[in-house]
């Protein structure tokens, strides 16, 4: 199967390195708009199923050229250009999959429900025109969204009910030589803790106000006790529905919180205040600039801090529900050390936990084992053989009955 990595980031990086040696793969395509990245990619992977190519994920009618003769292209770009992306697959026929939605474009306001979240919409747009064209779009297929959604899959089949399901991402980690260092995207980080959180209750999908929700969780250790916020995130936008409707199992409440220091809270509430969270062009001097790409340029590239990464991580989910009668709760999570992930595999735990998954997804495709057809969110697949292989890449599923 021929595959087209497009995006030669962090993440990118190592679905590329992981499918280079897999058999169900004998060409692998590094496409960036910086050549030079994914040149030293290339180099750095050596190996004959290696090329590289140089797209512009902009370009709709050059992704589609691009993508001509590909099976599957793998979104590792940020996510507001997913639909231009999704379109070049439809006029290439080539399948899709990403990693995250644009769920920026979600224009409620604190207390107003949503009535179709934005990954709901990103799939409901596009599967039938998928179908039809035989082939298919996975949404969402990292760490979380993607392996948190599948752990609440596999506990929500071994319930009559559920009830809620809690998404909790924490990482003790920090970079040697930063005072703020994102470790993924510093557009996506911006974007998603700034923007006005989602949570699901009381049958519908509702905004709450950033920053909403803090509590002290205790996460596994090493990771320890850590103050969590509510977060707009992919899972609480379709668990609900795929969960509970699609697959009827019921859902009463989700929501997703992640692990914020006090650091990043204030270094994000700054550039809020100061609108340089501002995606769109202004004029300096002269010049079109988006104040958030400004900011992201002066942070370092998340691929080249891997090294100085410190700390652990701990991300998976909590559901609740009701089997025979009685209540039972599952936790699962998947556990990392940054400089134990940095030292085997030359990647940050947090690059290096997002781009498995959505390997391990490719895998599965190229072997047969997915037999859904249209676009979908992860909870649609069949968790087991997706958990199995984690291992195989050094990543884990601790699960606890609680």
């Amino acid at each position: 199967m021929k595959t087209m990595v497009l995006g030669v980031g962090a993440v990118g990086s190592v679905a590329a390195e992981i499918l280079a040696g897999c058999e169900e793969f004998d060409s692998i395509v590094l496409a960036d708009i910086d050549l030079e990245k994914a040149e030293r990619m290339e180099k750095r992977i050596s190996n004959d199923k290696i090329s590289k190519m140089k797209v512009d994920a902009s370009d709709v009618e050059g992704m589609a050229e691009a993508f001509k003769g590909i099976d599957l292209i793998l979104n590792c770009v940020i996510p507001r250009f997913n639909y231009g992306i999704m379109d070049a697959c439809l006029m290439a026929k080539a399948n899709y999959a990403d990693m995250a939605s644009d769920i920026f474009l979600s224009k409620e306001k604190p207390g107003e429900i949503v009535q179709e979240p934005p990954m709901q919409t990103q799939a409901k747009l596009y599967t039938d025109r998928y179908e039809k064209a035989g082939i298919v779009g996975m949404l969402g297929i990292g760490c979380d969204p993607g392996a948190t959604n599948i752990f609440a899959r596999m506990a929500a089949d071994r319930m009559d009910r559920v009830k809620e399901i809690l998404v909790r991402d924490g990482d003790n980690g920090y970079v040697e030589g930063y005072d703020f260092a994102p470790l993924w995207s510093p557009e996506t980080l911006i974007e998603e803790v700034l923007m006005d959180a989602m949570v699901y209750r009381d049958g519908h999908y509702t905004k709450i106000p950033p920053f909403s929700g803090r509590e002290i969780f205790d996460y596994p250790d090493p990771v320890g006790t850590l103050p969590i916020y509510n977060v707009d995130h992919e899972e609480q936008e379709t668990l609900p529905t795929y969960i509970g409707e699609v697959l009827g199992k019921g859902c009463d409440y989700c929501d997703f919180k992640i692990a914020l220091g006090d650091n990043y809270v204030d270094a994000i509430k700054t550039i809020g205040k100061l609108g340089l969270d501002n995606p769109n062009k202004i004029d300096v001097k002269g010049k079109k600039v988006a104040p958030r790409d400004v900011v992201a340029a002066c942070l370092p590239d998340p691929a080249s801090i891997g090294d100085k990464a410190r700390g652990d991580m701990a991300i998976g989910t909590i559901t609740k529900g009701v089997k025979d009668g009685k209540d039972v709760a599952y936790y699962a999570y998947t556990s990392m050390n940054h400089q134990d992930c940095w030292n085997r595999y030359k990647h940050s735990a947090t690059a290096y936990t997002v781009g498995v998954p959505l390997a391990v997804g490719a895998i599965l495709f190229a072997r047969g084992e997915i037999g859904i057809r249209g676009v979908f969110p992860p909870e649609m697949l069949d968790p087991k053989p997706f958990v199995d292989m984690l291992p195989e890449f050094g990543m884990n599923c601790i699960e606890k009955k609680l």
